[in-house]
């Protein structure tokens, strides 16, 4: 079978040829001459360690020469001792195909490793590429390591582990799962985790209101800082893909439907540092370095690190507890996200083309969930039993926006599969069958920083 790697002629700068293999099915090439002679192969992750060695970016991939040289001639095929050898060759350079060469050195097909011995582990393929969810040990990240393992994505994980341990515990031995402990606020851990990465996603922040306002210098390290490192080392490497977990929040309030493009209005600490790494991230972004931002609305649902200081959460725990639900306000308007619709909106943006994802900005949900508070708390009341409601004229919170969501449903087809009702109703099950024995555990809630498990 004749595989399409990309052929990468010796005089091609290392930064274009990365751009190549980025932009191709696979994270290796062949170097040829100008007249289409094999020279070796390379590999993505090789040419990125030219790079951070101090090679200049804008040298020729020939300069270097390949560390693998190896092929085949339409002889060799008909060897068995030679195909074992050449295989045993791939996987120790870590590589998953071998081209087979004419005398006159031209290509005259590229073999896989699964062709030249059947059932072998496809080692290079696409679908082993490797991913870093910067916090995914978090409510959102816990999930979405799950959602890229289900989907045969290598996953490493980097956190600090600043909510507790317990939501990677079911999966810490999965054979694709690496974890490193640390904080992205330390950048030799933080360039470190980007070695052999196809794509980043940074989702670690000091999350929420309340958690801002008890430790906003850290908010201001964590939010700000450490992503303009961690974006500013990916630049550097030639890592295209950068996905950065933004808010809905920058909107803050607002009485038009609000797109992209419409103006910003902060009213905490918090949304006023995703705005500014926002803007940085995105000053960043090139050809080579395509960073895409998402603007999430507010999270609700399940996830193996659970939260009770979201809206929808916190009314189905309450339903549970008190019996009731509490309503502050209730005419403000809020978008709705469910997290396993978040991690599907991640997934989508890493496989997307970048030409389509690259360097923009979009809204994550679905318009249909924009509600008012006391809307989310008649829709959750009525799921479980019509629970009573209470209200409470003030608010102290000044988020008052609603969202448009197309741009991302046109840009690759999103579109949100779970409800707030259905969503409560899981929650509720857990705290009833005592799956979640003490909901009030600082654990469940941002802004106490406490990684004390129950």
């Amino acid at each position: 079978m004749n595989h399409d790697l990309a052929r990468i002629g010796s005089r091609v700068s290392i930064k274009q040829a990365i751009h190549m293999i980025e932009r191709s099915p696979f994270d290796e090439a062949l170097i040829v001459t100008e007249h289409g002679a094999y020279q070796g192969a390379v590999r993505i992750t090789d040419l990125r360690r030219l790079l951070i060695s101090g090679v200049n970016e804008a040298d020729a991939v020939g300069d270097s020469p390949p560390k693998y040289t190896g092929h085949l001639s339409e002889e060799d095929r008909g060897s068995e001792r030679r195909l074992q050898s050449v295989a045993a060759d791939l996987r120790l350079s870590g590589l998953h195909h071998v081209p087979v060469v004419m005398a006159d050195g031209t290509i005259r097909e590229i073999l896989s490793l699964e062709d030249i011995l059947p059932g072998a582990e496809a080692e290079g393929s696409e679908a082993l590429k490797r991913i870093l969810v910067v916090g995914g040990a978090g409510y959102l990240g816990s999930v979405l390591t799950r959602r890229l393992l289900d989907k045969g994505y290598l996953v490493r994980v980097l956190d600090n582990f600043l909510y507790g341990r317990r939501a990677l515990d079911d999966i810490a031995s999965h054979p694709r799962l690496e974890v490193i402990e640390g904080d992205m606020r330390n950048i030799h851990t933080c360039v470190a985790a980007l070695e052999a990465v196809h794509g980043v996603v940074l989702l670690a922040a000091i999350v929420g209101d309340p958690a801002s306002k008890v430790r906003p210098t850290e908010t201001i390290e964590t939010n700000v800082l450490a992503t303009q490192a961690l974006a500013s080392a990916c630049k550097l490497q030639h890592i295209a893909r950068f996905v950065y977990a933004s808010t809905c929040s920058v909107y803050g309030m607002g009485a038009d439907l609000l797109d992209e493009g419409s103006p910003l209005n902060p009213v905490s600490l918090y949304a006023r540092t995703k705005i500014a790494s926002e803007g940085i991230v995105l000053d960043l972004g090139d050809d080579y370095f395509c960073p895409t931002v998402l603007r999430m609305g507010t999270l609700y649902g399940d996830s193996p690190r659970m939260r009770f200081d979201l809206v929808v959460n916190t009314m189905a725990m309450k339903s549970f507890t008190d019996r009731k639900i509490q309503v502050f306000g209730g005419g403000q308007w809020r978008p709705l996200l469910n997290v396993e619709d978040a991690a599907d909106a991640y997934v989508a943006c890493l496989e997307a083309d970048l030409k389509d994802v690259g360097n923009q900005v979009f809204n994550v949900g679905s318009t249909e969930q924009n509600y008012q508070i006391d809307e989310i708390a008649r829709m959750i009341s009525g799921a479980l039993g019509d629970i009573p409601i209470e209200h409470d004229g003030s608010s102290l919170d000044a988020r008052d926006y609603r969202v448009s969501f197309t741009k991302l449903q046109a840009a690759v087809g999103f579109q949100p599969n779970h409800s707030v009702e259905e969503s409560a109703r899981a929650i509720y099950g857990k705290l009833d069958r005592g799956i979640i024995k003490d909901p009030a555990q600082k654990i469940y809630y941002n802004h106490y920083f406490d990684s004390a498990e129950e």
